[in-house]
């Protein structure tokens, strides 16, 4: 499919009859050229338009030159419906606001870009819920959802997005704006003249005309969203639940906008939608049915359907297994029991007295009927939390695996009358097995829809016939179980070919009269439900015939993927990076909204770039300006590599990539300065004070703000007056150490511990030899974290070769390495032995770094602290690496200290990146940090932030001076010592 060609008129007219964002940028066309799925499609522009007007003006454009148009939301589909040849018309953006709820009523007034999870909790504080639930609700948009008519885990009690669409506000491909709202076959015959009646006289006459068609051809399963939706026209058509008003009074409402839902985007641009609202659950209870056989677990659904769940959710074997040891799951899959090659979730939704004793007689009658060997049954909220979130990670756990052979999504939205599923199941693992191609599955039992998975390699031709093989048996076997071959995803560029073989050349041409009359020029969304081409055609598969696989010359190994190219490839596009409100993944993307500044976006761009589909050699490429400005505002948080499923370490990749453009472009003073800023600090903490005065002469901000790009209202860091070697020297003359009782332990005194905050590393030292160990100071140089944010990575192999070297001793000896900074520990444990060549060498350091609080805790030591409330912040390479549990247990067993952690994303600092990106800083800190500190501040909680760079952002925006744990504990015994006289902390 041909990308619109664009003239020097078509620009102008479009960047001077648009308010929002207009972009031409192949890179940024690139970033919007994919979604879920594994198609492409390049767009000729991306539009971010800022209201209804600039909609308007941008299809009324782009109808003049004849420029196809393609709406989009978060681009989570999997099917390959949200990118096209002309116009991208990116609405999830600006188009964010939840303009009315009226929980008496039943119903919230949103516009399009609103993300689900988003609205979820506005309507929780009235204790209601849109009750549709996809797994990428926390960051799939209402008005994808209504494009894709989007279903869920609990489709079974809540139906489709369709039976909780009340009215849309839509814009045609003309700009024409109009409001769908329900009525009757009669009232439509009454609308005045003008666009809106001739919709509804021209569907009532396609209606009409193919009514027993309808009947006939619609299957009467509980999930079906191929092709348009005319049997919301045809009383008795397709299938017909106790969800919604379709049934009052035995009729149903007739609604244009039940044609919108599904659609595709094919029909109009949503701009708003009314949605029901219901109750949310007072309770909810769920038995895990552990099975050892997947089919076996199937079979039983039929005799679970009978209790009346809220839900039953397959996870197959091979997930589970990927459950354990991923990074995203693995703190919470301790509900998994033993080894199952399969568990049914089964959720009871009752009053709060009901569910607990529902869910408990439900595991009794499961196992008198041998149906699994564990029904362990799970009644606390925050358990069954975590059993959730292991559900909505699934398409990520399933992909996570090392090389490109992925299980690939064309055949996994089938669904099937519950009555033979496990029939259909088995057929196709045996249609994979005649082909030597594996298989996973996971989801909706409940609803007939089995998220079934061939495992492929699309990088290959022979995986690529076999997924058109593979797609031809199911569609066979879908038809004659009488099942629908869209359940939930949707038709796209994957399913597309088979809408006309599935509905009949009448009712086929009656979707082209459909099409016809909404988009008479065919420029919404073309090639999607109607006239799509071949799931397998070259010019739409991401990995097709023509994609090439360079060579790159990264300096990581990426051990864990298999090379560069492949950790590139590890994003499958599900776009987990772009929640908001929650997490740390991905800080700028949340202040900014911009897809370009989410994981998915630079991974994408770097996808690109490697392919030669920017149109330069790889490396070239890889250096080019645009995919800098792409990388730009990556924090190196790091968080992806644990919140995202498939582990995308962009902090990783984007080190590379900065040392390639270093390589054709040469090294950016910035980057010299914070790549060597521990030696610049080693050699200014040798002249005192006298460094630290320099920061503060008149015009020294503006000089380096000139010189390196430092913001001049960021204060600078000075280092302290000693270093931590010399306080523990005077300490030494002071006081007669205790023998040691414990052993011996190594403290990585690292550059901050040492010259910046030597109060920290002094704390750290009194802590362990007041707990009976002898502490040794590491003096091993630094973990080259500084040099790896900003892209020196080949200087940081070379140092980062000698320090590890220099741990080695200890590792050797088997003595735990204890790290005070995150990010020091995430270097020495995760970075630094990936990168260098003795990967023996990185293994055994690797094995003995620690955090403090982690080698205390297994330890079983017990401390005391002098503060009764705490808020914690934990650093981002904390959370995303080692987890702040450890704090968390530490301070549990403290009596009478509580301490809590702020439900924040990163601080915005990052190191060097607060320097550089003043505004923005502040922007990240604001989503949830800077309001939750200031309001624990203001109760006189205590705040601990375990990273360097957490407590300067709150001291510098917040002037609040964090303080790391180690610093407000004791041991046990030591309790009542008043440190405030402590000889060496007072001169501090």
């Amino acid at each position: 499919m041909q990308t619109t060609t664009l003239t020097e008129e078509i620009k102008e007219a479009l960047i001077g009859g648009i308010r929002g964002g207009v972009s031409f940028d192949p890179v940024i066309r690139g970033i919007h050229a994919t979604d879920a799925s594994h198609y492409q499609i390049n767009p000729a522009c991306v539009v971010t338009p800022l209201d209804e007007a600039d909609v308007s003006a941008a299809l009324e454009l782009a109808t003049r030159f004849r420029m196809p148009i393609t709406p989009r939301g978060g681009a989570t589909a999997l099917s390959g419906q949200t990118f096209g040849p002309g116009m991208v018309l990116d609405l999830s953006r600006h188009f964010t606001k939840i303009l009315e709820i009226n929980p008496e009523e039943g119903w919230a007034r949103v516009q399009a870009g609103v993300v689900r999870d988003q609205l979820n909790r506005e309507l929780a504080k009235h204790s209601m819920q849109f009750a549709p639930d996809p797994a990428t609700s926390s960051r799939a948009t209402v008005g994808g959802m209504i494009g894709n008519n989007s279903a869920g885990t609990r489709s079974i009690v809540h139906g489709k997005t369709i039976d909780h669409t009340l009215e849309t506000r839509v814009a045609l491909a003309s700009g024409e704006i109009l409001d769908f709202t329900a009525g009757s076959p009669e009232s439509w015959q009454h609308t005045a003249e003008g666009r809106l009646a001739e919709l509804q006289r021209g569907v009532s006459t396609i209606v009409a005309e193919n009514c027993d068609e309808i009947l006939e051809r619609y299957p009467n399963v509980m999930r079906r969203v191929a092709g348009y939706n005319l049997d919301e026209f045809v009383d008795d058509a397709g299938y017909t639940g106790p969800i919604g008003p379709r049934d009052n009074a035995g009729t149903r409402p007739w609604n244009l906008s039940n044609l919108v839902v599904g659609s595709e985007g094919t029909l109009a641009t949503i701009l708003e939608a009314k949605v029901r609202i219901v109750p949310l659950p007072a309770a909810t209870a769920m038995c895990l049915m552990h099975f050892e056989d997947e089919i076996a677990a199937l079979e039983a659904v039929p005799g679970i359907l009978e209790h009346k769940p809220s839900t039953v959710e397959l996870l197959d074997g091979k997930m589970l297994i990927e459950a354990k040891i991923n990074a995203s799951t693995k703190h919470i899959a301790g509900w998994i029991e033993g080894a199952p090659n399969a568990v049914l979730i089964v959720e009871f939704s009752d009053q709060p007295q009901a569910a607990g004793p529902r869910a408990l007689t439900f595991a009794k009658w499961a196992i008198e009927n041998n149906y699994g060997y564990s029904c362990p049954v799970v009644i606390e909220p925050l358990a069954q939390t975590a059993v959730w979130d292991t559900r909505r990670l699934g398409l990520g756990l399933i992909s996570n695996v090392k090389g490109p052979v992925k299980g690939q999504a064309f055949v996994e939205d089938a669904c099937l009358p519950v009555e033979v599923l496990a029939e259909y199941i088995a057929k196709m693992q045996q249609v994979c097995k005649d082909r030597g191609v594996d298989s996973s599955m996971y989801a909706h039992a409940s609803v007939g829809v089995i998220h079934f998975r061939p495992v492929l390699d699309l990088h290959r031709e022979e995986h690529r016939r076999y997924m058109h093989e593979i797609a031809e048996e199911s569609f066979n076997l879908v038809v004659g179980y009488g099942g629908a071959f869209a359940g939930e995803h949707g038709d796209g560029q994957v399913r597309g070919e088979f809408v006309p073989k599935f509905y009949g050349e009448k009712i086929y041409e009656a979707f082209r009269q459909v099409k016809g009359l909404f988009d008479p020029d065919n420029l919404m969304n073309p090639g999607k439900v109607i006239d799509a081409p071949s799931m397998i055609d070259p010019e739409t598969l991401r990995y097709g015939t023509n994609y090439q696989e360079a060579e790159i010359p990264a300096s990581f190994r990426y051990a864990d993927q298999g090379g560069f190219r492949l950790a590139v490839e590890q994003c499958n596009g599900v776009g987990a990076c772009r929640k908001i409100d929650a997490g740390t993944m991905c800080p700028s993307y949340m202040a900014t909204r911009d897809e370009k500044d989410s994981t998915r976006g630079r991974a994408n761009a770097l996808r690109l770039a490697m392919s030669g589909q920017l149109g330069a050699d790889a490396t070239s490429a890889l250096a080019s300006d645009g995919v800098h400005d792409v990388l730009s505002l990556c924090l190196s948080c790091k968080a992806c590599k644990s919140e995202c499923p498939n582990a995308v370490d962009m902090s990783r990749m984007k080190a590379d990539a900065l040392q390639m453009r270093y390589d054709q472009r040469g090294v950016p003073r910035a980057a010299r300065l914070f790549g060597g800023f521990p030696d610049q600090v080693r050699l200014a903490g040798r002249l005192g004070r006298v460094a630290a005065l320099f920061t503060k002469l008149p015009g020294a901000r503006w000089l380096i703000n000139k010189l390196v790009g430092v913001d001049p209202r960021r204060p600078l860091p000075a280092p302290a007056a000693e270093n931590l070697q010399s306080l523990l020297k005077k300490r030494s003359l002071s006081t007669s150490a205790a023998k040691p009782t414990r052993g011996r332990v190594v403290l990585f005194d690292d550059t901050f511990a040492n010259y910046l905050e030597p109060s920290i590393g002094l704390a750290a030292v009194n802590l362990l030899e007041g707990l009976g160990y002898e502490v040794i100071l590491a003096q091993a140089g630094c973990c080259q974290r500084p040099r790896i944010s900003v892209g020196l990575v080949r200087e940081a192999k070379e140092h980062g070769t000698k320090t590890l070297t220099n741990l080695d001793k200890f590792a050797r000896e088997g003595l735990p390495i204890l790290c005070l900074e995150p990010s020091c520990a995430s270097s020495l444990a995760g970075d630094l032995p990936d990168l260098i060549d003795d990967a023996e060498l990185g293994k055994r350091v690797a094995g003995q770094i620690q955090l403090l609080e982690t080698f205390l805790l297994d330890e079983g030591i017990d401390l005391s602290c002098d503060a009764d409330e705490i808020l914690l912040h934990g650093h981002c390479h904390q959370k995303a690496i080692f987890g702040t549990q450890a704090i968390h247990s530490l301070f549990a067993r403290v009596d009478g200290t509580n301490l809590e952690e702020v439900d924040s994303g990163c601080c915005g600092m990052a190191g060097s990146f607060g320097y550089t990106h003043y505004e923005l800083s502040e922007q990240i800190g604001e989503d949830r940090l800077f309001p939750a500190v200031r309001e624990a501040k203001a109760a006189g909680k205590q705040i601990l932030a375990s990273g360097t760079s957490c407590r300067q952002q709150l001291s510098d925006f917040l002037g609040v001076e964090a303080k790391h744990w180690v610093e407000v504990v004791q041991p046990e015994t030591q309790a009542t010592k008043d440190h405030s006289q402590d000889p060496v902390l007072e001169k501090l």
